[in-house]
């Protein structure tokens, strides 16, 4: 007990030799684990290993081909030329070699099925070996004429061909990194660069979100340790801190990201944002103490003395802050995505570093090597303090229309925060203007949306997908599904039976080709030699797949046509088979009903933690609301400026709650805790009020200009998901520090108003 206590007043440090050398090992620790670092951003790590869209989706990969892939758009007059038809072969066979390359569909490469006189044969569409077969002008009428080339690998006017390069089933970024990459080699080798006009697909979408991902790890992580570094030195008016601040922000930086590569997770979007939060909160809780130092300083306390009394005043809150702001970044393992999960865990393990660091280990330091004096006045933001005395002076004398106001205001806006929506939209990932935007609009103006999905149809028995009446009724509801706005093409295996009919019959049957009797269905499979129909239906033609391609791109919009499908199919059920959803379409659309269900339970978590925390601290339960509500003000206008902005509940802002209730409270848990501190010392309870604030004033000030710094650097990404988490909580950081200011003084302003007036009265 004499030893806790010894920690808790600062009589008791580590030698200052041992906690530089702790410093120091943990970031040498630390560099084995940052060079195995695991990017990844493949739609699959956004859902549970064990969630059913993901054992459907396993399950159909060791029977069907990937429905990932990545577009390349050539437009121009020349398409059907030899010259361009045998590069564009080139190119397709080229990447045919890849290793993480599974087929590439463009004209030569896939099959079509023409009449013969014992019946039809299976043959590439267009022949690469015998392009002199045929003027450019037959070669387009041939591919026009094809039932399933027009809308998927050429446009229906026939001034847009496509190459579709389709990978192995890969669950890595950087293996499509390496196809993209390999593909845009192949294209200017064969010199097709000067026809291409676009390169959409899901494998270019996370590429792309990839070099993001890269691009504001390598600008925003230094720039936010700068940035702290500069603020520190502005506030504080020393050099020497500031060189120990950035010791302090590397370590528990490195520390937080080795521990994401040690625990075997992916370092995503939603991931990376882990070192400028932790750069962020380290610089924040070195300010708390820094600040304290300076008040021991004025004072004229010696340099023992000062960091001795900064530790006693500021230990516990700053072990509350810890515990705090971890339950609220552990509320989010409330949200069924394992990147949010990860984020949550990490940061929490995060802010137990930076107590650790900035407690136990900075302190002695200071102590053994800061040794010339700081200056008692002068530094950055002196003045800061009079301004925070200020706002909390106005607020205590006019408590009541402060807190009337901003009930009205709150009042007011509730319609707003009400407009928040939850949707994740790839297309809106980046803005209308950047290149994979601009890319996928190009695409599905001219072939069909990139959106994949696909209906899972499995017979109760093997050849049961050979039925005629089955076949007919697959067909009905593709002719329903086509007529849906949001469905551009359907595809199955009624097609290829369809054209081998037609072929077969040599006769030109319209509407009517899908054959009515079994026993031909049967032959017509028998006669097919080619390998197309197979990516459509298994061998035993027990379980096949309608593939569709959709020109929607958000978690809503897919999500209403999934609800609409399975609607249409629970109505007029096709006998003897089972229909499921399946492709990325759904596995995007499961994340809306994971964000909600996850918000709130986040939400509710780190609402009761944080209290029960504050009541245990304060011993009182009436305390810890007065703590807590001015905190959850900026959460709520954060949801109203999301509403009226229309900035949606995604995998980024989800993390929104969590991340700003736990931070926001930390300066509060400061100033409440000074306020107590007076209280007990006998001082009146204005005075108190208005001594904490003067005392915490500057530090408050200076944390909030340093978090709204650090995090608005986010709001530069061009991955709209990290700029609209950036922008965001800058905007409730700065919200909470107004309230902060604002309602406290008032709440607390307001209760000490009844005993007078009741003395009054009497």
């Amino acid at each position: 007990m004499q030893m806790l206590k010894s920690w808790l007043d600062g009589s008791r440090m580590l030698s200052p030799w041992l906690a530089l050398a702790f410093l120091l090992g943990l970031q040498l620790a630390s560099l084995p684990f940052l060079f195995k670092i695991h990017f990844n951003n493949s739609g699959d790590i956004y859902s549970p290993a064990d969630a059913p869209v993901i054992q459907l989706r396993e399950s159909l990969f060791r029977e069907f081909p990937s429905d990932d892939a990545v577009i390349a758009l050539f437009e121009g007059d020349e398409l059907f030329s030899p010259a361009f038809l045998g590069a564009l072969d080139r190119v397709a066979k080229k990447m045919e070699t890849h290793p993480s390359v599974d087929r590439v569909l463009t004209l030569t490469t896939i099959e079509h099925i023409d009449a013969t006189a014992d019946g039809f044969a299976v043959s590439l569409l267009v022949d690469p070996d015998d392009l002199a077969a045929r003027t450019p002008a037959k070669w387009k009428a041939r591919v026009l004429d094809d039932q399933l080339a027009p809308g998927v690998i050429v446009s229906k006017d026939g001034k847009a061909v496509a190459l579709v390069v389709r990978p192995i089933v890969l669950k890595e970024s950087l293996a499509r990194r390496d196809i993209l990459i390999a593909l845009d080699a192949a294209i200017r080798a064969e010199k097709l660069d000067a026809y291409q006009t676009a390169t959409a697909g899901t494998v270019a979408q996370t590429v792309e979100e990839l070099r993001s991902l890269w691009r504001d790890s390598a600008i925003f992580i230094p720039l936010t340790v700068v940035i702290g570094l500069v603020l520190l030195w502005w506030v504080v008016g020393r050099v020497r801190p500031m060189i120990i601040g950035g010791l302090a922000m590397g370590t528990v930086v490195s520390v937080s990201v080795a521990g994401i590569v040690a625990s075997g997770q992916a370092y995503t979007p939603i991931t990376a944002m882990i070192p400028t939060l932790m750069a962020a909160y380290t610089t924040a809780t070195l300010l708390h103490l820094y600040a304290a130092i300076q008040r021991g300083r004025i004072a004229l306390l010696s340099r023992p003395q000062r960091i001795a009394r900064a530790l006693k005043d500021t230990f516990i809150p700053g072990l509350f802050n810890v515990l705090t702001t971890g339950a609220g970044l552990l509320s989010l393992l409330w949200v069924d995505i394992p990147p949010v999960q990860t984020f949550g865990l990490s940061g929490a393990i995060g802010t137990l570093m930076v107590f650790l660091v900035v407690f136990i280990l900075v302190p002695p330091i200071l102590l053994r090597w800061d040794t010339p004096r700081w200056p008692r006045r002068r530094s950055g933001l002196a003045h800061a303090r009079y301004i925070a005395t200020a706002v909390a002076v106005f607020s205590l004398r006019n408590a009541r229309a402060v807190l009337i106001g901003t009930l009205l205001l709150v009042a007011a806006t509730i319609p707003l925060a009400l407009q928040v929506k939850v949707e994740s939209n790839l297309l809106e990932f980046f803005a209308p203007d950047h290149g994979i935007s601009r890319s996928t609009a190009r695409v599905e103006a001219k072939l069909s949306g990139v959106t994949t999905m696909e209906i899972v149809l499995t017979a109760s028995e093997r050849d049961g997908l050979k039925n005629p009446a089955t076949l007919a009724q697959i067909k009905a509801l593709q002719t329903w599904l086509e007529q849906q706005p949001e469905i551009d093409r359907s595809f199955s295996l009624v097609e290829v039976v369809e054209e081998m009919n037609r072929a077969f019959s040599g006769e030109d049957l319209g509407d009517h080709a899908l054959p009515t009797n079994r026993r031909l269905v049967e032959q017509l499979l028998l006669i097919y030699d080619g390998e197309d129909l197979y990516e459509l239906v298994n061998r035993e033609f027990q379980r096949g797949r309608i593939a569709l391609n959709l020109n929607v791109h958000g978690a809503n919009e897919i999500g209403q046509v999934i609800e609409r499908i399975e609607t249409h199919l629970a109505a007029r059920p096709i006998p003897g088979i089972d229909t499921e959803m399946a492709g990325f379409g759904r596995l995007f659309s499961d994340q809306e009903d994971r964000i909600v269900v996850g918000q709130v339970k986040s939400f509710l978590s780190a609402f009761l933690q944080i209290l029960l925390l504050l009541a245990l601290l304060f011993r009182s339960f009436r305390g810890a609301l007065i703590c807590l509500v001015p905190n959850l003000a900026p959460l709520f206008f954060i949801f109203v400026m999301m509403g009226v902005s229309g900035i949606a509940l995604d995998v980024a802002t989800v993390l929104i709650a969590g991340v700003i209730l736990g931070i926001t409270v930390d300066d509060t848990i400061h100033l409440y805790h000074g306020y107590l501190h007076r209280i007990r010392r006998g001082v009146s309870p204005v005075f108190a009020i208005i001594r904490s604030v003067e005392a915490s004033g500057r530090a408050v000030v200076a944390i909030s200009i340093v978090l709204i710094a650090q995090f608005s650097l986010l709001g530069m990404s061009d991955f709209r998901p990290t700029a609209h988490f950036g922008m965001l909580c800058a905007v409730g950081l700065f919200a909470g520090q107004l309230f902060e200011l604002l309602l406290m003084p008032a709440l607390l302003g307001l209760r000490l108003r009844k005993p007078r007036q009741a003395v009054t009265a009497r």
